[in-house]
């Protein structure tokens, strides 16, 4: 089987270069989407998929039909959506595969491998690109709840297609962005006394906030937690109610024993203590929310968090995968991601499917592109993702052999 999987990994060899050059160019941003999921898609088509489709959210979704109706694996790309304001970043990457692209060309070359090589499935492999803006994982969310809303009970497991440097990853911290509001009639003493400006209002809080970023949690796989001030918002001041409404937008990066209540609680708390001497002031603390236009036209509002999650290093999926590497000469260990956030918050900490990540490159070097990643690189990285869903949701061929097949 293994040397079936290699002839046909070969013969896959020039599509796979020319896709990769041609995915390089090709941006993500603004009005370019529509343009670059078509494109994804049509390779797809070209690779001979059983089945590609959109969705309202701009899920892309790729299926190799199985043998049976049982087991099915899901595979996850992601796609990064740039607002205007973006572009440049975009554009200074674009010569090589940026970030997100190497999990996606792997993925379809990955299904692409299955199809070739014949391989039969007890039930379908589904391959996906969900699209994702910073901190709102709204993509992955309406998939789950459509399109695989009827496949849940029967998916084996998740692999998802971001940089593990041939490791298998079992998880990473969690992210949130919320707000402290001030608001009230802060005594002109106070004011006064900060310069009469919204800055030195804001300096004692933001303060407070440094310094318990000084003072993290930590998790002996994962890492610490950090909290940074991302933005800072006055609403002015209002003369005929002497009012004055601020906003503190912070950055904030948890592990798993930490929580979205606790975490909140703790922002108000500090924030009543700054200014407990005012006493016509409100505090609160809540979770951020952005408003999501996709490039289909659908609109909604996303809250902006990912949840932690830790995978169990014992659970037979994550072993049966690492053994298929292993046996099949990757260099692979179990891992967790120390920076970069995945859709595992949604299919692991929420719907508690077993989820591993696999792929080419480092998170240290996502942001500098994938001109580091050689052609190799990212036919190793399909490789061993069809080797992922061969062991995991393959039917046995006893006695087959490259003669046969």
């Amino acid at each position: 089987m293994k040397d079936i999987m290699k002839a046909k990994a070969k013969g896959l060899n020039s599509a796979l270069i020319k896709f990769s050059r041609k995915i390089a160019d090709c941006s993500s941003t603004g009005n370019n989407t529509p343009e670059f999921t078509k494109m994804v898609a049509e390779e797809m088509t070209s690779l001979d998929f059983d089945k590609v489709s959109s969705d309202k959210a701009g899920n892309l979704i790729g299926v190799i039909k199985g043998y049976e109706n049982k087991d099915a694996l899901v595979v996850i790309s992601h796609l990064d959506i740039l607002s205007p304001g973006e572009d440049k970043t975009e554009a200074s990457l674009k010569s090589g595969v940026v970030k997100f692209k190497a999990g996606i060309i792997s993925s379809i070359y990955a299904g692409a491998l299955i199809k070739r090589a014949l391989l039969p499935l007890t039930g379908d492999l589904i391959i996906c690109c969900v699209p994702r803006l910073s901190c709102c994982d709204f993509g992955i969310k309406y998939l789950f709840e459509n399109q695989l809303k009827s496949k849940l009970k029967k998916i084996r497991g998740v692999v998802l297609c971001e940089p593990t440097d041939f490791n298998i990853n079992l998880g990473h911290k969690g992210r949130m962005e919320y707000e402290i509001i001030v608001k009230g009639r802060l005594n002109r003493n106070f004011l006064e006394n900060r310069g009469m400006n919204m800055l030195g209002t804001m300096f004692p809080l933001i303060n407070e906030l440094e310094k318990a970023s000084k003072l993290m949690p930590s998790d002996s796989n994962l890492g610490y937690s950090n909290l940074r001030i991302k933005d800072v918002r006055y609403s002015g001041y209002q003369p005929k109610e002497e009012m004055n409404e601020f906003r503190v937008v912070v950055d904030r990066v948890f592990i798993p024993e930490e929580n979205l209540s606790g975490i909140l609680d703790k922002a108000k708390t500090i924030a009543k203590n700054v200014y407990k001497g005012e006493a016509d002031v409100t505090i609160n603390a809540v979770l951020a929310t952005e408003k999501v236009k996709t490039h289909t036209g659908m609109e909604l509002v996303a809250a902006k968090e990912f949840k932690p999650w830790v995978m169990e290093s014992h659970k037979s999926f994550a072993l049966e995968s690492l053994k298929s590497l292993t046996d099949s000469g990757f260099k692979s260990s179990f891992g967790y991601w120390k920076k970069i956030i995945t859709e595992g918050s949604y299919t692991c900490a929420e719907l508690n499917i077993p989820t591993i990540g696999f792929g080419a490159g480092s998170e240290d070097s996502i942001d500098s592109g994938a001109e580091a990643l050689s052609m190799d690189k990212l036919e190793s990285a399909a490789y061993g993702q069809a080797l992922i869903i061969q062991r995991n949701i393959g039917m046995p061929a006893f006695g087959w052999s490259s003669d046969e097949i």
